[in-house]
């Protein structure tokens, strides 16, 4: 009999990974080290710009490459400040140096 939690809508790369896997959303919050209802904010795609950290070690104890658990919202420019940056700098000006 599926888990309750594995019936749940899931919404996010991490989320549907974490299924695939066989593993709970309370055992992957203990193997990262936070708190559960923040694993689940995270999972649910409830925090618009998740620590860096967090991802890293979910695709780490997953067995994953960081990228499968980028979202594509993520991908796009996000504005921190509305009186600065609306949109992502011309590479052409913004680079002193080419890659």
């Amino acid at each position: 009999m599926p888990r309750r939690e594995d019936q749940t809508d899931i919404r996010t790369r991490l989320g549907a990974l974490r299924v695939k896997r066989g593993v709970t959303q309370a055992e992957m919050a203990t193997a990262l080290g936070v708190a559960l209802p923040t694993y689940r904010r995270l999972e649910r795609g409830r925090m618009a710009s998740p620590p860096i950290r967090y991802l890293a070690n979910c695709a780490l104890a997953l067995g994953v490459a960081l990228e499968d658990l980028i979202e594509d919202e993520w991908r796009e420019w996000f504005i921190f400040d509305a009186h600065r940056a609306p949109t992502p700098p011309d590479h052409q000006r913004f680079w002193r140096k080419a890659v």
